[in-house]
């Protein structure tokens, strides 16, 4: 036991020098409980903001799906691209056989015309 006292009376000094330098080391390399709790509690705040803003994007995204799901597909466009250009030929081949029906229209007006003048 006298070991012990002898050698604290001979470096006790420096132990608690030692020791305070180890406490003051420590602390600057750890954050404070207070800094720590702001830090989470900010931490906190941006996570809300980006979970808000998954929510907003995921509305978005349903909202675009819905409107998706009216719109047609690929082959619906192609189909309705087909029909329109058989359409356009059909136009075509009943504009040819109505010319000489307008043909004999405009005869059939200039006669009437030309009896009334009579």
């Amino acid at each position: 036991m006298n070991d012990v006292m002898a050698f604290l009376q001979q470096y006790g000094t420096v132990l608690v020098l030692a020791s305070q330098v180890a406490v003051i080391m420590l602390a600057s390399k750890f954050v404070t409980r207070a800094d720590h709790e702001h830090a989470v509690s900010t931490l906190d705040a941006k996570f809300t903001l980006a979970i808000d803003k998954i929510d907003k994007a995921e509305d978005r995204i349903a909202k675009l799906e819905g409107e998706f799901r009216h719109l047609p597909d690929r082959d619906s466009v192609h189909s309705i691209n087909v029909s329109l250009e058989q359409m356009k030929g059909e136009l075509k081949a009943l504009g040819a056989q109505l010319q000489p029906v307008a043909k004999i229209s405009d005869r059939l007006q200039e006669f009437l015309l030309e009896q009334a003048k009579r």
